[in-house]
């Protein structure tokens, strides 16, 4: 992972801890411009939008990260979380539980 998209992170991570989930968004999304395949970016923008209340687009984007986080078990077990979080407040409770399975499989 590049510097920038680093410094992004822990940026995003300060402004989330504040409260500010916009600022963490802006630059969380400036790191995914950066790197559009990194799945740790793709995973806290996810938590972001979970924290924001869109938990349909936290789940595409936890599930774009699975595609990518590829022999990170623990990043994969976590992005499986997210999954069943976002379906979860999505109504989708097989769904869910589904994605709880695969998160402990992953581990």
């Amino acid at each position: 992972m590049s510097g920038p998209v680093l410094a992004l992170l822990t940026s995003a991570r300060q402004q989330e801890s504040s409260g500010d989930l916009g600022s963490a968004s802006a630059s969380l999304e400036r790191a995914l411009r950066i790197a559009p395949r990194e799945p740790q970016v793709l995973y806290r923008l996810a938590q972001v939008r979970l924290d924001q209340g869109d938990a349909a687009q936290a789940e595409q984007l936890a599930q774009r990260g699975l595609s990518y986080a590829a022999g990170r078990s623990a990043l994969q077990a976590g992005l499986w979380g997210l999954v069943a979080e976002a379906r979860e407040r999505q109504g989708n409770t097989s769904g869910a539980a589904e994605a709880r399975q695969r998160a402990r499989v992953a581990l």
